[in-house]
């Protein structure tokens, strides 16, 4: 009875071959031959290689409007992070996109450099790309008072820099950047390029949104029907989502998530990662049509420079965030500097900082106020973000319940001109958002 599903897969992958939409590896080689495994994920650092930039004028120009992301600690944060993943030895670390700032070539590479140690202990390190990193328009190097077009990084450029990733993949899909792994006998990680870009540099602005391929889907659908007859549970990992996680949803959910949820539901695929929205976010269907879990991780360039940590049995997925800590490994020098010492505190001042304007821009002047009241109200506004942005805003929470007694929550939910944003970041009514378990 086994030999028709066994047959079946020889068959599909055969003619998917044949129309050259896949290439394929040793199907028997794991990550890991442990059948507890672990991996971290993480999304959207953004990092800018610093021989991209001098600190100057230009280029603190950009960090104005760079909402909140912190482009000149990266190397010590990235560092922090390499250290510690090789002091807790984890199966792999994987990226869910936009490691670039804007498509630098340069910064591509510095990032590789400086994830090397983690390769050479052992630990894979799986990216895939966002829609910063392919020949996106806007890459620039700054000096001074300016700044200038850099290289961008194309397709086949993506694929050297991160040949290790598709070296150890035990398919490739020859439409995108998408490639699967074997994680161990029991897990398949799907890793995908759901990106639109240009095939040749550009000047174009970098596409917000998303869409996978028809070709890629059928090499999913492949890839999904090959784990499945293998006795494999796949996770799967995009950049965009597949869910909206707020009322704005236009450039962040995938243009066709619908056809991806059905697949998804079809083959039972249990959790997705993505990124994108720079937002800490666990959330189960809304419209309770597909039984995929998406865990959405924050920008590791922002509040609260997190990383999640999978730890997997052939039965069980649980999935807990971290926020990375600097302190053990900063040298003497680092140690003098107050951003790095209280490092998470300068991320939440920072964040703070990049929206006040924005928040007051909104609505929050001649409105009958006194200047308390406003100060509160803008006050209120950017912990709602703020909360939205960490993860930590679900509406049953005690500090939330607490927040909704304050001044400044009361007097936001009264004014109509703050109606859209209120409503967006009024509490997650989901699932909570630092950690997840489930059993299968």
């Amino acid at each position: 009875m086994r030999r028709v599903p066994i047959i079946l897969t020889l068959l599909i992958t055969a003619c998917l071959l044949t129309l050259g939409l896949t290439t394929t590896h040793a199907a028997d080689h794991y990550l890991t031959k442990s059948s507890k495994p672990s991996f971290w994920v993480l999304s959207d650092p953004h990092f800018i290689a610093p021989s991209l930039h001098d600190n100057q004028s230009a280029f603190n120009q950009i960090i104005k409007t760079a909402a909140g992301k912190n482009l000149t600690d990266q190397p010590v944060a990235l560092h922090a992070l390499v250290q510690t993943a090789l002091k807790k030895r984890p199966t792999a670390v994987i990226i869910t996109g936009d490691i670039t700032f804007n498509c630098e070539l340069a910064s591509a590479k510095s990032l590789t450099q400086r994830l090397q140690p983690l390769r050479q202990a052992g630990i894979a390190v799986l990216i895939i790309p966002g829609n910063h990193d392919i020949n996106d328009g806007w890459a620039r190097q700054f000096s001074g008072k300016q700044q200038k077009a850099t290289t961008q990084i194309s397709p086949s450029a993506w694929r050297q820099i991160f040949a290790d990733d598709y070296q150890a993949a035990c398919a490739v899909d020859n439409d995108s950047l998408s490639y699967a792994v074997n994680l161990n006998k029991r897990y398949r990680l799907l890793m995908l390029d759901d990106n639109t870009y240009s095939t040749q540099p550009t000047t174009d602005a970098p596409n917000t949104g998303g869409k996978l391929k028809q070709s890629t889907l059928l090499w999913i659908e492949e890839q999904l029907h090959s784990a499945k007859a293998a006795g494999q549970q796949t996770l799967v990992f995009t950049h965009h989502n597949l869910y909206a996680h707020s009322q704005m949803k236009e450039g962040w959910v995938l243009d066709n998530a619908a056809t991806l949820r059905r697949l998804l539901n079809r083959y039972h695929v249990p959790v997705l990662f993505s990124g994108h929205i720079h937002a800490q976010d666990i959330s189960a269907d809304p419209a309770k049509k597909c039984a995929t879990t998406e865990i959405v991780s924050g920008s590791f360039s922002m509040t609260p420079a997190s990383y999640g940590v999978v730890t997997l049995t052939p039965h069980k997925f649980h999935y807990q965030m971290h926020q990375l800590n600097l302190t053990p490994y900063l040298t003497t020098k680092q140690r003098q500097q107050p951003n790095l010492v209280h490092y998470q505190q300068h991320l939440k001042q920072l964040f703070q900082q990049m929206n006040r304007n924005m928040v007051a821009r909104l609505g929050t002047t001649d409105n009958g106020l006194t200047k308390q009241q406003t100060s509160a109200e803008i006050n209120c506004l950017i912990d709602l973000n703020w909360r939205f942005e960490t993860g930590n805003d679900f509406a049953k929470s005690a500090a939330f319940v607490k927040l909704k007694r304050t001044t400044g929550y009361k007097l936001a939910a009264q004014n109509p001109q703050l109606t859209q944003p209120f409503n967006t970041l009024n509490g997650d009514h989901n699932l909570p958002d630092h950690q997840l378990t489930l059993h299968y």
